[in-house]
């Protein structure tokens, strides 16, 4: 997409369909393909960087999956119905030899006896003194772990792109390796504008309010792929350009608030051209969040997004956190669908974002409104759980509608 430059600065500047605007934001988060090893037990959370194979099998050598007793029952004529107990392996211990003709005590998880093919409950024999007694039912090669049932030596195990968890930490782990190559944290920086805001906590004077998009765009990005810093600057395109150019060259991605339309104090889109940047998308057919633009900042990818709490939050749904995936070499997340519980109105000309409460009911995943319109509302957000992404059209949304939702708890959701 050609970059949009001064010509940006105009009310009449082109405006892109919702989806065009996605499309771009992905094509614009090439994967940076950074990385680092960290070690395996503290990898949770990360994204792995390069396949791993198994070096060595699991499990490492044939077990006794029970307490009980190794036998050998192969060429033999029937189940022999007393055998001398010749030994006792436990586990941790070396393997032992299966004396010809004679029952080996084993514990579970212990080495199998060189020889031996079967083990069997000890609830399933009576022992007398160094005497072992079978019962009629003993099955050959029960009760054993064999080499490599897990996984064999060599087998690839894990690919470039998985979110590393608990479960792939326990496989890491007992395959003995100490270390993992996953993708670097991607550095995000959060600048909010505006000369009316306050940290909270300080004195609010009248006119005055508090900044709630840098703290809650930082508890939406934060994650241990990401690490987020957060700058306030007041309306003014000097301080708003000298703070873009002290980030563009540390920064992955910048995501600025607010500022991005056309009014006397919008100076954010001028301000990114002043410290050296481009922007490729300045309006997006959506509600809310019309001002919204994409581009570059040095070498970091740029995202302007409005001001007002629902604008900025929903367009981050929409568009920082894919690019983050983007980023860090991960595939798109398919879409996740539910039935619309409400019926609403659209207009053809613009998508909507509609907050919405997700049930699953019989089965199905629902979606229902969570509070009245207004960008600026943060309650309807409180009581939502992910965002309904309405494309414009003719005709109304009805009760049974299929759309598409953007949860706020991406993994709960998230089919790849």
């Amino acid at each position: 997409m050609r970059a949009v430059r001064h010509s940006c600065f105009h009310s009449d500047a082109q405006m892109v369909s919702f989806e065009t605007a996605r499309t771009a934001a992905i094509a614009l988060a090439q994967p940076l393909n950074r990385q680092e090893d960290v070690p395996s037990a503290r990898a949770a959370g990360r994204i792995l960087a390069a396949t791993i194979e198994a070096p060595c099998a699991l499990p490492p050598f044939a077990q006794a999956a029970m307490d009980g007793y190794a036998i050998r029952l192969s060429g033999k004529n029937g189940v022999p119905l007393v055998l001398p107990i010749s030994g006792c392996t436990c586990a941790g211990d070396k393997q032992e030899v299966l004396a010809p003709g004679t029952a080996h005590r084993v514990m579970t998880g212990a080495a199998l006896p060189c020889g031996a093919d079967t083990v069997v409950m000890q609830e399933h024999a009576t022992r007398r003194g160094d005497l072992l007694q079978f019962g009629l039912d003993v099955e050959a090669g029960t009760h054993i772990r064999r080499v490599g049932e897990d996984v064999k030596q060599g087998t690839t195990i894990l690919r470039p792109g998985r979110v590393i968890g608990w479960t792939e930490v326990a496989l890491l782990s007992a395959l003995g390796i100490a270390t993992v190559s996953v993708a670097c944290p991607l550095r995000i920086v959060v600048l909010v504008t505006g000369s009316e805001l306050r940290h909270a906590g300080e004195p609010l004077p009248f006119g005055a309010i508090y900044d709630s998009n840098g703290p809650m765009l930082a508890a939406m990005l934060e994650a241990p792929n990401a690490h987020i810093s957060t700058l306030t600057v007041r309306d003014d395109l000097i301080a708003i350009t000298h703070a873009l150019e002290s980030i563009a060259e540390s920064a992955d991605l910048v995501i600025v608030t607010a500022g991005m339309s056309v009014g006397e104090k919008d100076h954010v889109r001028e301000a990114v051209m002043r410290a050296g940047g481009q922007l490729d998308i300045v309006k997006v057919a959506m509600k809310p969040g019309k001002p919204l633009a994409f581009g570059t900042l040095g070498r970091a990818c740029f995202v302007g997004l409005p001001g007002n709490p629902q604008a900025a939050a929903f367009g981050a749904l929409a568009f920082v956190r894919p690019m983050m995936k983007a980023l860090l070499g991960q595939a798109p997340a398919s879409r996740v669908t539910a039935e619309m519980s409400f019926t609403h109105s659209r207009k053809p000309d613009r998508t909507e974002l509609l907050p919405v409460r997700l049930n699953v009911k019989q089965g199905r995943l629902t979606a229902h409104r969570s509070g009245p319109d207004g960008s600026h509302r943060m309650m309807p957000m409180v009581f939502a759980d992910a965002v309904a992404v309405v494309p414009g059209a003719s005709m109304r949304v009805d009760v049974g509608t299929r759309l598409e939702v953007l949860p706020f708890d991406q993994p709960r959701f998230e089919v790849n």
